[in-house]
């Protein structure tokens, strides 16, 4: 058993589970679904202060009832996404394959169509969860030169210097940072990090990246790390 696997061993605690709803009767029967000693249950309107869920809740995972409308459902994966690094699982009665493809090029974890039995619906959350706290055990990668991504803290530690990050700072990186030296285009990175709807909108990707230099460059006006190549995209270049 590796590290990882101990580690989810010691974490079998309950799970904060939240739903996000536009239906307060589907969510109200949602709840009843989820097992009370696996899972504490907690569910909010889809457009509820985000500070709220986002910051004093803290959830493990976020099971999503967006609208049936086609372009409001992945209004609302694009605005959640936008917010939160946590697994996101869409439950949805649309099951066209283009909506399907889309809701998960905003960058939700899972979309799963109703109905679905309740093993199934718990074997997917638990697989995501799984794969969630894996994710968050930092590891050294040394292709990057010793940084340390720390997803459940959305920091990076830098020659031993942590520097808190905001998600969409942190997933940016943690982009850049899956590939080192190799140049990721402008729309590769507003589609992961933002989603499929914001690929042309790279005023946030320059702004961002902006942001970035100036938490972990020496000096952020000539960066030595994070580089433009220009009219393509950015790369992640390690420190030596």
């Amino acid at each position: 058993m590796d590290r990882s696997d101990d580690l989810l061993e010691q974490q079998q605690i309950k799970a904060l589970l939240l739903i996000l709803y536009t239906s307060p009767a589907k969510a109200a029967a949602l709840v009843q679904r989820f097992p009370a000693e696996r899972y504490e249950v907690i569910s909010c309107p889809v457009l509820a202060s985000v500070a709220r869920w986002r910051d004093e809740l803290q959830p493990d995972v976020i099971v999503l009832d967006p609208p049936s409308e086609s372009a409001q459902l992945l209004e609302v994966c694009t605005a959640v996404r936008s917010q939160t690094d946590c697994p996101i699982i869409v439950l949805s009665d649309r099951r066209n394959e283009s909506i399907v493809t889309r809701a998960l090029a905003t960058g939700v974890d899972e979309y799963l169509v109703l109905p679905i039995g309740d093993r199934e619906l718990i074997a997917r959350i638990e697989a995501i969860l799984r794969r969630a706290r894996r994710a968050a055990v930092p590891t050294v990668n040394d292709a990057l030169g010793g940084i340390v991504l720390s997803p459940d803290e959305h920091s990076v530690a830098l020659n031993g210097r942590r520097v808190g990050l905001s998600p969409i700072e942190f997933r940016l990186l943690a982009c850049l940072a899956s590939g080192p030296g190799h140049v990721f285009t402008h729309q590769t990175l507003m589609s992961r990090v933002w989603g499929a709807e914001y690929v042309d909108s790279r005023q946030y990707l320059h702004i961002y990246i902006g942001y970035l230099r100036e938490k972990l460059e020496d000096d952020p006006a000539n960066p030595q790390m994070l580089l433009n190549a220009w009219g393509v995209g950015y790369k992640l270049q390690p420190p030596r």
